[in-house]
C-alpha cells in the first residue's frame, strides 16, 4: 500500500527538527510543529491563533506586500525564497537569533489566490552556527592570550625593574613587545579578512593580470624573508593572462610563498611555476612548491580550516594565525577558481587554477 501524500506531509511535520509553522494571509498561524512549540516553550494549541510576528520578529512585509498584488521578476522571487536572520522570542523572554525561510502558499499552481504562508525555522542550522562560533571566539580569545601575555609581562619588567636593566636587555624586551605586537596586527588583519570573506563583503575589482609579473612582485616583496631559500620562478612565454583582482592574487600568492618559506629548512628550493593547461584553455594553472618536512596524508582535509595548523616541531617553532591558507582557499574560491594540496615527506605543493583571460573573453567583456 502506498502511502497518501497527507500522510507524508503530516509525518515530516511532526518529526522534523526544524520549526514549520503556517499561517493565513494575515499572519495568524493556522499549523505548526512539535519543534516550535519546543523552541518557544508554549504549547501547540496555544499558538495556534497566535500571530506570527508576535512570537517571530522578521521583516517578511516587502515579501508578502509583493504577493499581494506586485509582479515580481525571477531575481525577486529568489531573494524572497533566500534565508533570513529572525528573532524568536520564547515564553520566559529569551531571544534566539535564527536563520528562516518564508515562503508563499497558494490554493492552486496558477497562483490565483494566496492561500498563506510557510515559515521554516532551521532549528539545526542555528545549533551549529551557534557552536561553531562558540568554538572560534574560544579560540581566537585563545591566540590573543599569547602575544598579550608576552606584551604585559615584558611591559612589567621594564617598569619594574627598568633601572635595573642594561640598555641590551632594555632593548630585548621592547624587542620582544613589538615582534608581539606585530603578531596581534596580523592576527586582528586576518580575523577581519575572514570577517568580509564570509559575510560576502569583499570588493573585487576583476581584469586580466599578468601571472609572471605578479609573481615576480610577490617574490620581491619577500626577498628579505627568502634569504636562506632559492626562489624559482617557471612561466612560458606568452601565457595567457588569468582573470583576477591584483590585490587578492597577490594575496594569495604571498600566503602560499610565504608558507612555503617559513615551514621548509635553510638552503632548499622553493618553486614557483605557471603553465596553461592541456585541453583546457580557460584555466591557468600555478603552483607553489617547497622542500619541507611535508603534510601527512591524515592532515591534508584539515589543511584549509580556520586555526588549521599542524603539530610539528618546524611549525610549532613558527609564528602564524592558522588563517593564512583558510584565507587563501576562499580568495580562491571568490575569484572562481580551485586550490589543492598534494605534499609528500620532503616536499608539498599547493595548485591553483583561476579562469583565464583568454583573447576573446576579453573582447566579449569589452563589449559588455
Amino acid at each position: 500500500m502506498s502511502l497518501q501524500t497527507e500522510e507524508i506531509y503530516r509525518t515530516l511535520l511532526l518529526y522534523s527538527a526544524d520549526a514549520v509553522i503556517v499561517t493565513n494571509p494575515a499572519g495568524i498561524i493556522t499549523t505548526t510543529n512539535p519543534s516550535f512549540a519546543k523552541l518557544v516553550g508554549s504549547p501547540i494549541e496555544e499558538l495556534i491563533g497566535s500571530p506570527l510576528d508576535s512570537i517571530v520578529v522578521a521583516d517578511w512585509q516587502e515579501a508578502e506586500e509583493s504577493e499581494n498584488g506586485k509582479e515580481q521578476s525571477k531575481q525577486e522571487e529568489e531573494e524572497e525564497s533566500a534565508l533570513k536572520t529572525v528573532t524568536v522570542l520564547t515564553r520566559v523572554g529569551t531571544e534566539f537569533v535564527m536563520p528562516a525561510a518564508h515562503f508563499p502558499v497558494y490554493h492552486d499552481t496558477k497562483k490565483a489566490e494566496l492561500a498563506g504562508y510557510l515559515t521554516i525555522i532551521y532549528v539545526i542550522q542555528a545549533n551549529s552556527l551557534q557552536q561553531a562560533q562558540t568554538e572560534f571566539v574560544s579560540t581566537v580569545s585563545h591566540e590573543l592570550r599569547t602575544p598579550l601575555t608576552s606584551i604585559k609581562g615584558f611591559a612589567d619588567t621594564i617598569l619594574r625593574a627598568g633601572e635595573r636593566l642594561d640598555s641590551s636587555q632594555q632593548r630585548r624586551y621592547v624587542g620582544i613587545i613589538k615582534d608581539q605586537a606585530d603578531r596581534l596586527t596580523r592576527l586582528v588583519e586576518d580575523l577581519l579578512a575572514v570577517s568580509r570573506l564570509e559575510s560576502k563583503k569583499l570588493q573585487l575589482t576583476i581584469r586580466a593580470i599578468d601571472i609572471r609579473e605578479a609573481i615576480e612582485r610577490v617574490q620581491q616583496n619577500l626577498s628579505d624573508k627568502a634569504k636562506k631559500h632559492t626562489v624559482i620562478i617557471q612561466v612560458p612565454p606568452g601565457l595567457t593572462p588569468v582573470w583576477a583582482d591584483a590585490d587578492r592574487l597577490e594575496q594569495i600568492l604571498t600566503n602560499l610563498v610565504d608558507n612555503a618559506i617559513k615551514y621548509s629548512p635553510a638552503d632548499t628550493t622553493v618553486t614557483i611555476s605557471a603553465k596553461g593547461i592541456q585541453g583546457t584553455p580557460e584555466l591557468v594553472e600555478f603552483s607553489v612548491a617547497d622542500q619541507g618536512v611535508g603534510i601527512p596524508e591524515e592532515h591534508l582535509p584539515q589543511v584549509f580550516s580556520k586555526f588549521g595548523r599542524l603539530d610539528n616541531p618546524l611549525v610549532r617553532q613558527t609564528e602564524g594565525t592558522g588563517l593564512g591558507l583558510y584565507i587563501t582557499r576562499s580568495l580562491v574560491l571568490a575569484l572562481g577558481g580551485q586550490i589543492t594540496v598534494e605534499s609528500v615527506p620532503g616536499g608539498t605543493t599547493f595548485t591553483v587554477r583561476l579562469p583565464a583571460a583568454t583573447p576573446e573573453q576579453q573582447a566579449a567583456r569589452g563589449r559588455g
